[in-house]
């Protein structure tokens, strides 16, 4: 608020390091809470040992903060995963590389995971840019990770929008429902691999050639949607 951001201007400056505590405080609360819903002001600066006023120099509010979060973590996310494909390697091997990480990187934070998953829609149209943000992300990662020539050599290509967006999807179905139930996320490992898999076979070329349905593709290169 005007108000909020009057008395920060007459604060002092926040420790160099106060963001990074408060969410990580933020996400421990979220674990030992959890959820977010019962989430307090108190939990996370308990957890970050800071003070209200060291977090309202930071933040406006506690929603705010679970944005920033959520947004961080989008961003750890992509990082980790542009990390772990090595694009030289057969691109189904290049998927299950992506899907253990991910799966990896979602075990490492659980209750965060399922927060964004099933919490953060609830906050309304202050959420909608985050969450667009992060399918948006994830969506250009798998176009940029299955545009290599590995994928090319399969006659597969980049993974169009639609198709991205139904893989983060289906992953996040299935993760939620790991993590409700309390099992091990890595039992989801398998079924995520081999659905990604098949997902990402699906045939590119066709669709490409399709564009002139009924004649002849304008392309000089037509590939073929063989899976070799």
């Amino acid at each position: 608020s005007s108000r909020r951001r009057a008395r920060r201007s007459a604060w002092r400056t926040a420790p160099a390091d106060a963001r990074d505590r408060l969410l990580d405080g933020l996400e421990q609360s979220i674990e030992h809470r959890g959820g977010y819903r019962d989430t307090t002001l108190a939990d996370i600066v308990r957890y970050a040992r800071a003070s209200r006023r060291t977090f309202y120099l930071v933040f406006d509010t506690k929603d705010e903060a679970l944005l920033a979060l959520v947004d961080k973590n989008d961003a750890d996310l992509i990082a980790e995963l542009e990390r772990a494909v090595d694009p030289h390697a057969d691109w189904r091997e290049q998927v299950a590389q992506s899907i253990e990480a991910y799966f990896s990187h979602v075990a490492g934070h659980r209750a965060l995971y399922l927060c964004a998953i099933r919490e953060l829609p609830f906050l309304g149209e202050v959420a909608a840019p985050v969450i667009r943000r992060g399918s948006e992300g994830m969506s250009a990662l798998i176009y940029k990770l299955s545009d290599n020539e590995e994928f090319w050599r399969a006659g597969l290509g980049p993974a169009p929008r639609q198709l991205a967006m139904m893989v983060i999807g289906a992953l996040n179905e299935l993760v939620a429902d790991i993590l409700e139930s309390g099992r091990d996320i890595m039992e989801g490992l398998d079924l995520a691999t081999a659905a990604t898999t098949a997902l990402m076979a699906t045939s590119f070329a066709e669709r490409r050639t399709s564009e002139g349905r009924g004649g002849t593709s304008k392309r000089k290169h037509t590939r073929t949607h063989r899976i070799r």
